[in-house]
């Protein structure tokens, strides 16, 4: 695994302010964007979320963290960009199909 993978997070402890995470819950892709602060006392941690544009809390222990690598490939769209990954087909994450919401 090179420091370009995708890495799955076990505790607040491994994230940094400006980490680029997405959150699933059952596969499903509920939240990505930069982390912003971390509490790791208690499990939990800020993003920017660009899906929904608002801040959101986030706690470790109940959704699948994964870090991901920083959006490079992305020219001209911007970093973490709402459309920026997002096929005809659904909703996919930066490195893996998942559920569309709703």
């Amino acid at each position: 695994m090179t420091s370009l993978d995708p890495q799955v997070v076990g505790s607040c402890s491994e994230l940094v302010s400006g980490d680029a995470i997405e959150a699933f819950y059952q596969n499903t892709l509920i939240h990505r964007g930069p982390v912003t602060d971390t509490d790791p006392e208690y499990g939990r941690f800020w993003i920017l979320d660009t899906l929904t544009g608002s801040r959101c809390l986030l706690d470790i222990f109940e959704l699948e963290i994964v870090r991901i690598p920083p959006p490079m490939a992305e020219s001209g769209t911007g970093l973490f960009s709402r459309n920026a990954h997002q096929k005809e087909t659904g909703a996919t994450s930066y490195w893996r199909t998942v559920s569309p919401l709703g």
